[in-house]
């Protein structure tokens, strides 16, 4: 008897244990007929070509955030490190192996996004990558406006949307016993930002937007929940709340059980970058059936649904302020349940099939 053949088999890095979004891809992609194993850990000396070789060498290879790679957050790798970089790749992909790319943001968020060595490293990753994977038709744009692309190399890149977080969190929790668990109040507007607390990501902005809006009342709550990094800013957060009770803030990493219950014990959810490409947070909230206040930029006008987000200027002064203000006086369930509808649309199932014919060429 004949064997059946060999399933493909694929590697995706670098994967956390805070974001699910690879290991649903890689759950999902099972299904699609691949082998996928989202990896936590990789070779120090040799990301690349040192786990492909300590997983069995398979045959594709979808990196992620480049940036662990090439010398960390900081967006200022070495020469050496650029050029190492770019010879795994060559290497690999001269033995057979597919390169495939998700681009998640155009910098590291670390970054300044002006060093000449990390430009060097976008682009080898853009003109040797096998396809790119986009989240929306802007990133494609930003990534050629930011460093460049042959026409060949923008012939293999490829829109795939994000998937939804529907599967992997509690978003069908009550929310009114949220609300309890929590000691909220019944009523009022309670506004949320859920997430890792980064400078580029404007929560102290919120806060004074929040705490200028005359229009909201006592029963009225901001939560503020997420690990600032660096520690620095919880100081900054912690001055700026300590003047009005309705902010609550939880300055630590959220674990998996308790988004849920912040997401659900929301109206709506707050997203303030000043700098942002894609955006997981801002799916998990629509997977919660919360709708999103946030900028007009990057991928997030082509990503929210129009009928549920409030989407503000983040060039004019109060326009955040007058987003909170809006919201107020929003039908905030109505909007939430076309979040929810929309999320529902972004199934991995699909995703995962379109992933696998770009590993298969």
């Amino acid at each position: 008897m004949s064997r059946e053949p060999r399933p493909l088999r694929a590697i995706l890095l670098p994967s956390y244990k805070w974001n699910p979004y690879q290991r649903l891809l890689a759950a999902a992609l099972t299904g699609a007929g691949v082998e996928a194993h989202a990896l936590g850990e990789w070779s120090e000396r040799a990301p690349i070509l040192g786990t492909w070789w300590a997983q069995g060498r398979p045959e594709v290879i979808h990196l992620q955030w480049i940036h662990n790679f090439i010398g960390g957050r900081s967006g200022n790798p070495r020469r050496r490190e650029v050029m190492w970089f770019e010879w795994q790749i060559r290497i690999v992909q001269a033995l057979g192996v597919r390169i495939v790319w998700t681009v998640h943001n155009l910098k590291a968020h670390g970054s300044s996004g002006n060093d000449p060595r990390d430009a060097a490293a976008h682009r080898a990753i853009i003109e040797h990558a096998d396809a790119v994977i986009l989240h929306c038709e802007y990133a494609g744009e930003a990534l050629v406006a930011k460093y460049g692309a042959s026409e060949a190399a923008r012939s293999r890149m490829h829109v795939v949307p994000h998937g939804n977080y529907t599967r992997q969190y509690d978003v069908d929790a009550d929310a009114t016993a949220a609300r309890e668990a929590m000691g909220l109040p019944a009523g009022g507007t309670v506004y949320a930002f859920v997430g890792s607390i980064r400078g580029y990501k404007n929560v102290g902005e919120l806060l004074d937007a929040f705490k200028s809006v005359p229009e909201l009342g006592l029963d009225d709550r901001l939560l503020i929940c997420g690990e600032p990094i660096p520690s620095r800013l919880r100081r900054d957060l912690e001055a700026a709340a300590a003047d009005d009770p309705r902010i609550v803030l939880r300055l630590e990493r959220i674990p998996e059980e308790d988004l849920s219950r912040i997401l659900r014990a929301a109206d709506v959810a707050v997203m303030p970058f000043r700098d942002i490409l894609t955006s997981g947070s801002v799916i998990l909230a629509l997977s919660h059936g919360r709708p999103v206040i946030a900028p007009a930029m990057g991928c997030l006008p082509g990503t929210l649904p129009a009928d549920a987000s409030l989407l503000y200027d983040p060039d004019a002064p109060s326009a955040l302020a007058d987003a909170l203000r809006d919201a107020a006086a929003s039908d905030l369930g109505a909007m939430g349940a076309r979040a929810r509808a929309y999320a529902d649309t972004i199934d991995w199932g699909p995703i995962a099939e379109e992933t696998a014919k770009l590993y298969r060429g």
